[in-house]
């Protein structure tokens, strides 16, 4: 049975045509800063920096940044929040899946620069949230999803993980025992993957809630959708 839904966030519910602020730091940095873009990245989504100013002196040193990078990659982060939109539908999905079970939210991203959550409502149609930056771990990881289990008290078998990522999404949460959901709006070739995986591929979040409710009522079949 069914029991809790959990939604990816980014490219999931939300998008920003400014793009990740994450990968712009990449083209910010000079060949000589350019190795430490891996680690710049996976710092800011595994510590809870309380602003976009923190993160950056954080790595003032460690990678010799000046002010103008300062100054601009700060803006980055700005730009991608001020721009975040949700995708058409997700207020319906989200709230008809509601209706179904418990919702949660789990995202690999910062902890600052989300204010456009609230702007978006977000906060007010999933109430549940697990952010990497306040976890310390980073989906597809074991522990990333453990951590939903202990924090709605759900076994592995009654969750289901909604999200655009093969790897994060889809893999972690198959290989932690869940349900998954790959949200593919572009309809991108699905990945090898075990016969007896239980894996669902939506194009859109509409699908959503009438999927759960089939899930519900015994469906197994993830070839059965059509």
């Amino acid at each position: 049975m069914i029991r809790a839904v959990v939604f990816d966030l980014w490219n999931t519910l939300l998008f920003s045509p400014a793009g990740s602020p994450f990968q712009r730091l990449k083209g910010l940095l000079r060949p000589d800063q350019a190795p430490l873009h891996g680690a710049m990245m996976r710092d800011g989504m595994l510590r809870p920096y309380v602003s976009v100013e923190a993160f950056l002196d954080a790595w003032r040193d460690p990678a010799g940044l000046d002010d103008e990078q300062l100054a601009v990659m700060a803006q980055a982060f700005r730009e991608a929040g001020d721009q975040a939109e949700c995708f058409p539908g997700v207020a319906e999905a989200v709230g008809a899946v509601r209706d179904l079970a418990r919702v949660a939210l789990l995202s690999n991203t910062q902890t600052f620069g989300l204010e456009m959550l609230d702007r978006l409502g977000i906060p007010e149609r999933i109430r549940t949230r697990l952010l990497s930056a306040e976890l310390g771990v980073l989906k597809p990881e074991p522990a990333a999803f453990e951590a939903v289990q202990r924090k709605l008290g759900v076994f592995p078998g009654n969750l289901v993980m909604v999200g655009d990522s093969w790897t994060d999404d889809v893999e972690g949460a198959v290989n932690a025992g869940w349900t998954a959901v790959w949200v593919n709006r572009e309809g991108a070739p699905r990945p090898a993957h075990e016969a007896e995986a239980l894996i669902y591929e939506v194009r859109t979040l509409d699908r959503v809630p009438d999927l759960i409710r089939d899930l519900q009522d015994g469906l197994r079949c993830p070839t059965c959708l059509g």
